[in-house]
């Protein structure tokens, strides 16, 4: 009795493991200097929005990021008791990734197998793109996780078919478009599953044509319940179910969609390849961890010991690219939405190709007496997974150092360098001007770009307490109900009385600080052509990384 009473306390132990250990890692590595980059435009974007009143939030809503509402509101409350540091408002992404790991971990060990759950679980943790969006105020570590926790509440479902279990994955399902609406797109990944399923079940190879005759294709699953078109009609109602409860945020960020994502351009075929754009490098912040990665997934199908396993690495694979595909082909439509970073949640798919891949290599590696020696006390399957996990990570750990720097959330496209994804120091801006500012100054910032940069949100926030009135404005971002101010139609009566005016500006944008300001008006009068009529100079510059501050003064 000894032996199954050692076994079944053994089995508890390794199921806590699987998930808790990836989960751990995830933690570590995403409080570790989580404050240390300064916030970007988007992350200040967030800000601007949760640091409202919820009434203030509300009717913002009503004009942009409907889709974000939900975070927004969830952050403000965060914020109301944390406070609205850099760390503060990151944390939650963080607790956030680290369920997606744990979650990653209960997904492969559904699909492999103990080994497969804690390798996938772990190979999901030390990617850098799951650190560098663990420490982002954004929800795509949320979308992360409610797409890997749909993934999981999908194959319950498909294990035992209750309406109950499709009900639960609708849910989640939803969830997950409420984080991000293309994280809906692993919906994707479950149907190509399901269709493999029902091919796999339903075709037989060989026999006379009759019924029972010849062998069904090897399936995914064991011991597979309810009939493969069961199946097929449950999962479509799930996710009709699911749909219908973003409905109301599609609904509402529709027209909203053109300020939002409008500039981001249709991709073609050798976007979604990886040949230009940076799609895979980007997807995982790290050129070399993507070829490790992506060789280690596909080399699951070669590795697999037998035809079952062979489609159960199809499956993950399957969650890696189908939603990739599906996004690309949604992109070929009025509205593109080929932005790498939405598509985060199939590193998910990756990771667990990986961990398919370390079980079946360990799995044969289990009888090698070698190995067992240079293992020592630790399981041969364990010593091996362990060695290939550590590969990947040091393979990633002058990325995971690079996403760290002070301003490494600019490098929004990292490691690609696009020109609006180039450095824009923000904070040292802001000590410029805290450093020499008067009494009676006033400032002005570049806002023609429709305020994506934020300049004037960055200034707000690093500024608090010290920030000269701005100029120019007719309307503050809040009282606007945007994330854009308004300028003032006459921009005569808004400059009288300022001396000495800051303009802060980012260097790319505009070559001077008189260039950088927007036109206004119903004659586009231009606010720096303005100013230079009334005999304003610029007294001194300040060139900061990627962002200017100048000083303009007058007799």
């Amino acid at each position: 009795m000894a032996a199954p009473e050692q076994a079944a306390t053994r089995r508890p132990v390794v199921t806590y493991l699987t998930w808790g250990v990836p989960a751990v890692v995830s933690l570590a590595l995403g409080l570790f200097e989580v404050g240390v980059p300064q916030l970007w435009r988007d992350e200040l974007a967030t800000w601007s929005a949760a640091s409202r009143t919820l009434p203030q939030l509300w009717a913002m809503l009503h004009n942009i990021d409907a889709v974000l509402g939900i975070y927004y509101f969830g952050l403000h409350l965060w914020m109301a008791v944390f406070g609205d540091s850099a760390t503060a408002m990151r944390v939650p992404s963080v607790i956030a990734m680290a369920g997606a790991a744990a979650v990653v971990g209960l997904i492969g060990r559904r699909l492999g197998g103990g080994v497969a759950g804690l390798a996938s679980g772990l190979i999901f943790a030390v990617i850098p793109s799951v650190s560098r969006y663990a420490q982002e105020a954004r929800p795509y570590a949320f979308a992360t996780f409610f797409a890997a926790l749909a993934t999981l509440m999908f194959l319950r479902a498909m294990e035992r078919p209750h309406w109950s279990r499709w009900a639960i994955y609708a849910v989640v399902l939803g969830a997950a478009g409420a984080a991000n609406l293309v994280a809906v797109c692993v919906a994707a990944g479950h149907l190509s599953i399901v269709l493999w399923d029902f091919f796999q079940r339903t075709v037989r190879v060989g026999g006379d044509g009759t019924a029972d005759s010849g062998k069904a294709l090897p399936g995914g699953r064991l011991s597979p319940e309810g009939s493969p078109l069961l199946l097929v009609k449950r999962f479509c109602v799930a996710v009709i179910g699911g749909g219908i409860l973003v409905s109301p945020l599609v609904i509402e960020g529709h027209a909203q969609q053109g300020w939002q994502i409008g500039g981001v351009a249709t991709p073609h075929v050798a976007e979604l390849i990886g040949v230009s754009g940076g799609l895979w490098q980007e997807l995982f912040a790290s050129v070399p961890v993507a070829v490790v990665v992506m060789l280690l997934a596909v080399a699951s199908l070669a590795a697999a010991p037998d035809a079952r396993r062979r489609s159960v690495a199809l499956y993950a694979l399957a969650l890696a690219i189908v939603p990739v595909v599906t996004v690309w082909i949604i992109s070929r439509g009025p509205t593109s939405y080929w932005t790498y970073r939405y598509m985060l949640f199939t590193i998910m798919g990756w990771s667990l190709g990986v961990g398919l891949c370390i079980s079946y290599l360990a799995e044969r590696a289990k009888g090698s007496t070698r190995l067992a020696r240079l293992s020592g006390s630790l399981s041969p399957r364990f010593a091996a997974a362990a060695v290939l996990v550590a590969v990947v990570g040091l393979v990633g750990l002058h990325d995971q150092l690079a996403i760290r720097q002070n301003e490494a959330h600019n490098l929004w496209a990292y490691p690609e360098m696009p020109s609006n994804g180039l450095p824009a120091d923000y904070q040292a801006a802001a000590a410029v001007v805290a450093a020499n500012e008067r009494p009676g100054d006033r400032i002005a910032y570049e806002t023609g770009d429709l305020n994506h940069y934020q300049v004037d949100t960055a200034m707000a926030y690093y500024l608090r307490g010290k920030l000269p009135p701005p100029v120019f404005l007719a309307q503050t971002q809040v009282q606007a109900n945007s994330l854009q101010p308004t300028e003032c139609q006459d921009p005569g009566p808004c400059i009288t009385g300022t001396p000495r005016l800051w303009v802060v500006y980012v260097d790319h944008l505009a070559p001077d600080p008189f260039t950088a300001l927007p036109s206004t008006g119903p004659y586009s009068v231009s606010e720096g052509g303005y100013l230079q009529t009334l005999g304003y100079q610029v007294k001194t510059t300040w060139q900061e990384n990627g962002i200017t501050v100048a000083l303009l003064t007058v007799d």
